[in-house]
């Protein structure tokens, strides 16, 4: 499958069958992370793979996010800003941390795509909370929980939403000046 078609394929999943994830599958998707761009050349982002039945189900009650716990492992992105102030201001910072992060994030999700499974980016967390859980340090930011697994046979939990015509949203050399 290429890349245009993974994009258009590609689903928000929330609920999991419990096939299992080859290893080296894992470690294929952080790479893909890892390769990333990042601002200055600087990846303050790591990660954090949650495969623990009792911390996976704790996760999904933090981020109110119920059946996430029924995917094989659970990735956890988190950045270190300070990392990011050897070059730059901190304002630059901590924008930079959001978007090397979600650069990352995205690839995660299109190589698992590719590799046939499914994934949710849930942004919204409980800083404090997870921290505790994962014994994050305070000067990182937890940038996105991401669940990964196959989907499970129902196709429960499977996210679709509406998209805008390209035509609505493209501009040509200036705004309002819409695309036909």
């Amino acid at each position: 499958m290429g890349l245009y078609d993974v994009i258009k394929n590609r689903k928000t999943m929330y609920s999991f069958s419990p096939k299992q994830v080859k290893e080296e599958t894992i470690i294929d998707i952080l790479d893909s992370a890892r390769l990333a761009p990042a601002a200055g050349g600087v990846h303050e982002y790591e990660f954090v793979v949650i495969t623990e039945p009792k911390k996976k189900e704790e996760i999904s009650k933090i981020c109110l996010t119920p059946n996430i716990n029924s995917a094989p492992f659970i990735i956890v992105i988190i950045c270190n800003p300070s990392k990011l102030r050897t070059i730059f201001d901190e304002e630059d910072s901590a924008t930079f941390c959001i978007e090397n992060a979600a650069i990352a994030i995205e690839n995660i999700l299109l190589f698992a795509a590719e590799q046939g499974l499914g994934s949710a980016w849930i942004a919204t967390t409980q800083q404090e909370q997870m921290r505790s859980l994962l014994g994050i340090p305070n000067n990182y930011i937890i940038r996105g929980v991401i669940p990964i697994g196959y989907p499970s046979d129902a196709g429960a939990g499977i996210i679709q939403t509406s998209l805008p015509q390209l035509k609505e949203i493209t501009h040509i050399e200036s705004f309002n000046n819409k695309a036909v």
